[in-house]
């Protein structure tokens, strides 16, 4: 079950990411000079979102063929049906987190502990069963809705929060927001912010601004693909020419590519 395709994102979700990143721009602090691995200038996450078949068949090929590891959110209801590549693609040195059992967008009508049992101690056991208990343990908000529940905002994002918490999740990513300065992303991990580059069309300059912007900032950028198709159909695909145009504007710049975990536990260690 992928995103839903709407031709633009809920006005609740819009302001609720922006108050979030309103927040997080007041959390900065003066911090050390930021270091990357390697001396990079920045830090990149590419994930994917769904565990759709065109990952597999379309953008994880040249990923390998760029020698980059990437994240790959999962849902049962999807991953079930190819779980062999899956499982190669972990061994591979890919990270496989979780995206939920079955992708609901819907969440007033979940009480924190219906959701919890149905989504995500399900998913998470289903990934320790086929992909084993050692992994980072991170997530991704289906449709980038942070609100659990019913109630007012702030409760219901802490509902959310603690769902997460209690299966020990170290960092969540949702759908919208800047390049992530890594002092504000060690300080709130389950708020990281993400960009999908073709949600609304197949250019690559939406995404090209997007990494200048980040590099510029020494920051952290987490980009967001569903289908990677040969033609872009609707709001949420990429074109395999796009996506891959993207991948070399990325290898032409001086960042680190690595996946969300391993981005963010080098973050932690490096900021908290």
């Amino acid at each position: 079950m992928g995103s839903p395709h709407l031709s633009r994102r809920s006005l609740f979700t819009a302001l609720a990411c922006a108050a979030l990143a309103s927040e997080g721009h007041a959390r900065e602090i003066a911090g050390p000079t930021r270091e990357w691995p390697g001396g990079a200038k920045a830090a990149v996450s590419l994930t994917y979102d769904d565990g759709l078949n065109s990952q597999l068949d379309n953008a994880a090929p040249e990923l390998k063929r760029l020698g980059w590891k990437a994240t790959f959110f999962l849902t049962e209801a999807n991953a079930h049906w190819r779980l062999a590549d899956w499982e190669a693609l972990a061994h591979d040195g890919n990270e496989v987190a979780n995206h939920t059992m079955t992708h609901p967008c819907a969440l007033a009508g979940y009480s924190a502990g219906r959701f919890q049992t149905a989504e995500i101690d399900r998913m998470e056991g289903y990934l320790d069963d086929n992909f084993g208990p050692d992994r980072a343990r991170t997530y991704a908000y289906p449709c980038g809705y942070l609100g659990l529940g019913r109630g007012g905002r702030h409760e219901r994002y802490a509902r959310y929060r603690r769902v997460l918490e209690r299966d020990g999740v170290i960092a969540a990513r949702t759908t919208a927001g800047g390049p992530n300065r890594p002092e504000v992303a060690a300080a709130d991990p389950l708020h990281l912010h993400a960009f999908e580059p073709t949600y609304e069309g197949d250019g690559v300059a939406p995404a090209i601004r997007y990494l200048n912007e980040t590099v510029a900032q020494g920051a952290w950028a987490i980009l967001v693909f569903h289908d990677v198709l040969p033609q872009w159909r609707a709001d949420g695909d990429a074109s395999v020419a796009t996506h891959n145009k993207i991948l070399e504007h990325i290898a032409e710049l001086d960042v680190w590519c690595a996946p969300m975990g391993q981005v963010f536990d080098y973050v932690e260690r490096r900021w908290r």
